[in-house]
């Protein structure tokens, strides 16, 4: 009886290990929203941070566009203001952007979505590997 004893507390040491393990493991990687601030004035009508939905995995940023809008440079800086991405986007609402960050140092960002009037949207996040 002392055997079986010994081999149930062995086997739930075992799956509380493992399951925190994997518990770790997917904090990691599993995608983060990053908070948007900022909005478009559309004439009367405000556009609020609707226009772009991103989240961050370990291994890249994705963006999503909830709205049509054209000639958007979407520009990412790291805690130095280095800039580290920038590219101008005509988004259509329904399809996106992903960013290999997988070689990027871990640290503070900044997401900036910038229109021709000089509007933003933006917000920060954390890369972490």
């Amino acid at each position: 009886m002392e055997t079986k004893f010994k081999f149930k507390l062995l086997s739930i040491l075992c799956a509380t290990i493992f399951f925190m393990s994997l518990s770790s493991f997917t904090t990691k990687t599993d995608p983060k929203p990053v908070d948007l601030s900022g909005a478009y004035d559309k004439g009367t009508q405000r556009s609020l941070t609707s226009d772009f939905f991103v989240t961050v995995d370990a291994n890249s940023i994705n963006i999503e566009y909830g709205k049509d809008n054209s000639n958007i440079t979407v520009e990412v800086t790291a805690a130095t203001g280095q800039t580290v991405y920038e590219e101008e986007v005509n988004p259509v609402a329904g399809e996106g952007l992903t960013i290999d960050i997988s070689d990027w140092a871990e640290g503070s960002y900044h997401i900036s979505f910038t229109n021709t009037s000089g509007e933003c949207i933006y917000g920060d996040f954390e890369v972490v590997h």
